[in-house]
């Protein structure tokens, strides 16, 4: 595997590290050889995870000042942050969570973010396939609507960072597949037929820390999927 640079531009921050795609993203970097730090709700769910370079911190995502302090020193976050059940009404969680986690970054000086967020967030039903109408959007309208307003506040309101926006299709707990990740730049998701509208994990997290090392998609948005089997 790619080895990352070394001292403070390998340290990074982790959020949503215990979710299935953020352990993804903890595991690899460290294999990668980055200096993590996972801020995190419930230390305790990262108990089996122990490394001479991952720090596990608590922390309140919505606390900017609390996010600052542990982000000082750091040169990126990286973003799995998600928000469980399906619909739920007055969903807000992405675009507060977002707005503190940028006013942190500011604070502590970083400027490089990359963000998981998925396809369709943006609500043009005219243009998406069936099953988004019947299935996708009733199952998770909400949470898509306020994924879509934090993009939105990324792409108005954050030029002074670098950011990228990641957007898969559905997410699976497979292992990593051995195939190149295809990428959509600037779009919701893939209008033709040549992907599989599912990719695992891994292979999102490996995506995330390839474009992290490779300094690629600055200030854009990107639909990733897998070619089919």
């Amino acid at each position: 595997m790619a080895t990352s640079l070394d001292g403070t531009k390998g340290n990074i921050v982790v959020l949503g590290a215990t979710g299935n795609t953020g352990l993804q993203l903890v595991e690899q970097a460290l294999e990668r050889n980055y200096k993590v730090t996972a801020l995190v709700r419930s230390p305790e769910k990262l108990a089996h995870l122990e490394h001479k370079h991952l720090e596990v911190i608590k922390c309140d995502l919505m606390n900017p000042l609390d996010l600052t302090a542990h982000m000082e020193g750091r040169t990126a976050v990286l973003s799995a942050l998600g928000q469980p059940g399906l619909q739920i009404a007055g969903m807000t969680f992405y675009e507060d969570s977002m707005k503190s986690i940028v006013t942190a970054m500011r604070n502590a000086k970083i400027k490089r973010l990359i963000c998981v967020t998925a396809f369709y967030t943006k609500y043009q039903p005219e243009k998406y396939p069936f099953k988004f109408k019947l299935i996708i959007r009733p199952m998770i309208g909400r949470h898509l609507d306020s994924m879509y307003v934090m993009e939105e506040f990324l792409e108005k309101e954050c030029q002074d960072l670098d950011y990228t926006i990641v957007r898969p299709p559905r997410l699976l707990d497979d292992r990593m597949i051995e195939k190149e990740v295809k990428v959509n730049e600037n779009e919701y998701f893939f209008p033709d037929q040549s992907t599989a509208n599912r990719i695992p994990r891994a292979n999102v997290a490996r995506f995330m820390l390839d474009i992290l090392k490779d300094e690629k998609y600055l200030r854009q948005a990107v639909a990733i999927d897998m070619t089919p089997s």
